[in-house]
């Protein structure tokens, strides 16, 4: 489905929200989830009257015109696949190449795998998020893709620290840690990354979460809610 731009610009989200609630659609039938997203869907492509004037309502509650949306998305989807393919070099290069498989370059596969699930998981969907103003994979999704989320980006900011310490310790006490460094430990000190990261996000996933507000169902929201919701929903008219 094509998304012109009106020639008088972009509506805010409180007029699209209200152009949403007046369609036939979806008022009145209290469709939810992933009926009321496909409604919503069909109704982007519709046509509005109002008066003697008919006028074609097409486009994103986002905010960005027809022209970032594509820009940025051959910007990021180029910046995706060079993180999905440079990644997985680094992986099978260090798992078949025999010269690379010493125990520091351990600490650098880990780093690769994290960030090769991050282009391959997560850019997508929050991309789509991002340039289309609401979240349209429905909540299970959303749960999943927002833990991921932490899950990966966690472990890689601790992946970089341990890299970190590896060569501050390999340094300043090189033969005393080289030879405590052994295999075990090795996979134990990634093992634990792993661990500390997935115990972050894996409590939302169990239900210690803050509930997601009722309203504006018809424009689906996903984020990570620490206390409130509503305190971080944004709004990009603003």
């Amino acid at each position: 489905m094509d998304y012109p731009m009106v020639a008088t610009g972009n509506i805010s989200q409180e007029d699209f929200l209200a152009i949403v609630g007046g369609n036939s659609s979806l008022a009145g039938l209290g469709l939810h989830g992933g009926s009321a997203t496909n409604a919503l869907n069909d109704t982007l492509g519709g046509v509005i009257a109002t008066g003697d004037n008919r006028t074609l309502f097409h486009g994103y509650p986002s905010g960005y015109t027809l022209p970032h949306i594509i820009i940025a998305s051959i910007i990021v989807t180029i910046l995706m696949i060079v993180i999905v393919v440079g990644n997985m070099l680094v992986i099978i290069a260090i798992a078949t190449e025999k010269a690379l498989k010493n125990i520091q370059n351990w600490f650098i596969a880990s780093l690769a795998v994290a960030d090769f699930f991050l282009g391959l998981v997560i850019m997508p969907f929050s991309l789509a998020n991002e340039l289309m103003g609401y979240w349209i994979f429905g909540n299970w999704w959303c749960d999943i893709h927002s833990a991921m989320d932490v899950l990966l980006c966690t472990s890689s900011i601790m992946n970089l620290c341990l890299i970190s310490l590896d060569r501050y310790w390999s340094i300043t006490k090189a033969i005393e840690y080289l030879k405590s460094r052994t295999p075990g430990r090795a996979a134990f000190m990634i093992a634990a990354v792993w661990i500390m990261s997935a115990l972050v996000c894996i409590p939302p996933l169990l239900g210690w979460k803050a509930p997601r507000p009722e309203e504006h169902v018809e424009l689906p929201q996903c984020q990570v809610c620490i206390k409130d919701c509503e305190s971080i929903n944004i709004n990009k008219d603003e």
